[in-house]
């Protein structure tokens, strides 16, 4: 008789939850974007508004809600070779009242009948679920889709009760959850974007007091400049941008910008050294902008915003630095203005890559927003900024000024 008591404990726990990870990308890596157990979702609040930005129009709910807010790894031990399907569901659970809280769903069907897909007829609330399969191994892993209601969730720190059952049988496990919100930093960015636009706006008018200052050479050498940017910049960092990505991944920034850091400035500071007066930086850019969209069809609020960022922040630090005011441009000062530009252009990159975040709902590690402050913003273009400095004072013994 004892021995038929073990036989049937033996059963009882013949298969078991070993562990359970997560945030995992789809193929079950850690996710190095958040900190063990930190789910990163949407702000879906300003949803549309992002959506109208990037140019794409109203907001496909369904996809949205269709798509996991991240995945987990679930670790199961079968000890005695079970082969069975399981149900899997998945529940936050808050810590203090140990009951179960809105925020996780599961993806339904998506037709023209249903047409919101997150809605479905699974008849499981606050919860999501699947059905895993044990095909008789001893230990194995399966990567489950975690789906989150966005119009329900709220942030916080949360229990995740995962739940496995099947032939009689539960098993329950809690890991630590937290559910977070990254959008303080890219809201911010982009009402300085706004606030920016709204700036270049405002003296957009003395725009044409700067054409009537610099005259026809002015004005034909700013257009020369900014088709220089635009061929020798934006086409070629189009153009190869993508291939180089294939092998060089998130890095491949830091090769284009070689061309859109250090060149751009090489060209921007040579026709400020050409013709100093507040007003030719904006007329380079946005008729490198214009070339750009008429090129490519990169006519995007959201290019636009960027484009007045750059101009804003460079024209503001050039003003309150003196250099439209100064007499004469010795080394120290250029060097220091060339300093300045790598500066601003490391706040312009800051800002144009919290904006991307926000509207394209990407994700950029700490270390690598720091890395790209530093590379292509301060160091190439400051570099490039020098070289311009040297380039612009030997333009002008050609010129004869």
């Amino acid at each position: 008789e004892p021995t038929q008591g073990k036989k049937l404990d033996r059963s009882k726990f013949n298969w078991y939850i070993q562990s359970v990870t997560l945030p995992v990308d789809n193929l079950g890596n850690k996710d190095d974007r958040a900190a063990e157990g930190v789910v990163f979702i949407r702000d879906t609040t300003l949803e549309g508004f992002r959506n109208r930005m990037t140019g794409d129009g109203a907001t496909n709910w369904s996809a949205v809600f269709n798509h996991p807010a991240t995945f987990l790894v679930l670790d199961m031990r079968n000890p005695q070779r079970d082969v069975r399907l399981l149900k899997f569901k998945a529940e936050l659970i808050d810590k203090k009242t140990g009951k179960v809280m809105p925020g996780l769903c599961t993806a339904g069907k998506n037709n023209e009948d249903s047409e919101h897909g997150w809605a479905g007829d699974t008849g499981s609330v606050n919860e999501t679920t699947a059905l895993i399969s044990l095909d008789g191994k001893k230990t194995q892993a399966f990567i489950i889709p975690l789906y989150v209601d966005y119009f329900t969730v709220l942030e916080g720190d949360y229990s995740l009760r995962v739940t496995v059952s099947g032939n009689g049988q539960e098993k329950v496990q809690e890991v630590p959850l937290t559910i977070a919100k990254k959008h303080n930093l890219g809201l911010l960015a982009v009402g300085f974007s706004f606030i920016c636009l709204l700036a270049v706006l405002a003296f957009s008018y003395k725009l044409k007091g700067c054409i009537y200052r610099i005259g026809a050479r002015g004005a034909i050498t700013v257009a020369l400049f900014a088709a220089l940017a635009f061929g020798g910049i934006t086409l070629p960092t189009t153009l190869i941008g993508d291939l180089l990505h294939v092998f060089l991944g998130p890095f491949s920034g830091l090769v284009t910008g070689i061309l859109s850091g250090m060149l751009l400035y090489l060209l921007v500071v040579a026709l400020l050294v050409l013709f100093r007066a507040p007003g030719v930086l904006t007329l380079m850019y946005f008729v490198k902008y214009m070339l750009a969209g008429l090129m490519f069809g990169h006519f995007t609020p959201l290019g636009l915003l960027s484009m007045c960022v750059n101009v804003a922040i460079l024209e503001a630090l050039l003003y309150l630095s003196g250099f439209y005011r100064r007499q004469e441009l010795g080394k120290g000062y250029m060097l220091f203005i060339c300093l300045l530009m790598g500066v601003g252009d490391a706040l312009v990159t800051f800002v144009n890559m919290e904006q991307m975040m926000f509207f394209y709902r990407l994700y950029y590690a700490d270390w690598y927003l720091a890395l790209y402050m530093l590379v292509n913003g301060l160091l190439y273009s400051s570099i490039g900024a020098w070289l311009g400095a040297k380039t612009g004072s030997k333009l002008q013994q050609v010129m004869g000024e």
